[in-house]
């Protein structure tokens, strides 16, 4: 592996969730807004993963967040991420991932998420994970916090499946310098 292809798996997106439309993404999103409500975030005391989706709930993870030890543990890992990725990481930290560049980007991406205080979307690859692959991964990450004012948990949705083109074309854009430019609409 070249180091230019070895500097690209620790690269992903970030993508304002207000510029791609896709149906699985809206509603989980709408599901989150609707918690909110008039406070800062969304609360997990509200949260209701049983209200989303059934095909949207294997690809959702939960993460509890140290704000002073800078690490997130997760609560919940979905089964659907269990299938695709062969590990669950239940009870585990971001950064017991195995394979490094994924380790980086989801500690980073959570980090981001923690600190902007509002959802964020991602996009990367999974090529870590099987290397004879080019599945690309797009992530929404919302934080929630009880008391309105400290990030305590982050909950995800992910999805490799849906909308493959749209999510790698904006990752190969964004990572061999192309950016992001105008809304991208998947089809729904």
């Amino acid at each position: 592996m070249s180091d230019t292809e070895a500097e690209k798996e620790f690269q992903f997106a970030v993508v304002e969730p207000q510029d791609v439309s896709s149906a699985k993404f809206d509603a989980f999103l709408a599901h989150c807004r609707a918690l909110q409500g008039d406070r800062a975030m969304p609360r997990w005391s509200d949260f209701n993963l049983h209200k989303l989706p059934a095909d949207v709930i294997p690809y959702v993870a939960v993460a509890d967040v140290d704000g002073v030890a800078r690490t997130f543990t997760y609560r919940f890992w979905g089964t659907g991420h269990t299938a695709l990725k062969g590990v669950d990481m239940t009870g585990r930290k971001v950064s017991e991932i195995a394979a490094p560049a994924l380790a980086y980007i989801g500690q980073r991406q959570y980090e981001m998420v923690s600190e902007a205080r509002r959802p964020l979307m991602f996009v990367h690859a999974l090529k870590p994970y099987n290397p004879w692959k080019d599945e690309i991964q797009a992530t929404v990450r919302v934080p929630l916090s009880e008391d309105g004012k400290a990030v305590d948990k982050v909950v995800s949705y992910s999805s490799c499946m849906a909308d493959k083109e749209t999510w790698a074309d904006i990752y190969w854009r964004a990572v061999n310098g192309g950016g992001m430019t105008g809304r991208h609409s998947a089809v729904r």
